[in-house]
């Protein structure tokens, strides 16, 4: 599903969950949340990756949101608790005829064209 997968420095897997349309998959990286997200922004910003969205949270989280010519991805990067680490969550759904993925990364079909007033 994700070829192109970029996985963080230093990283450790945590867990998985999804079906055969979308994937979820948790890391840990030793590296500190600051290197990371700079390492997804770099990874996401050239080569086949679009960044289309960066938003910092106000839980320290960031939220990372790319597109390619394929699936588009989600990450989300947060420091442990313990500050001994960096989690990042990647998170990606096929796009095919009749499914769509809106901004909030919601899948399923696209809605009807509204006609023009």
């Amino acid at each position: 599903m994700f070829p192109n997968l970029p996985l963080p420095p230093n990283s450790k897997f945590v867990s998985r969950a999804g079906s055969a349309d979308a994937l979820q998959l948790t890391l840990f990286s030793a590296s500190k949340a600051d290197a990371v997200t700079d390492y997804y922004r770099n990874q996401l910003s050239g080569g086949k990756w679009r960044l289309v969205g960066d938003v910092k949270r106000p839980d320290g989280s960031v939220a990372l949101y790319a597109e390619q010519d394929g699936p588009p991805l989600w990450v989300r990067i947060w420091p442990t608790s313990d500050s001994a680490g960096t989690m990042v969550e990647l998170s990606g759904a096929m796009v095919g005829k009749g499914k769509g993925i809106d901004s909030v990364g919601r899948s399923g079909p696209k809605p009807a064209p509204q006609p023009k007033k």
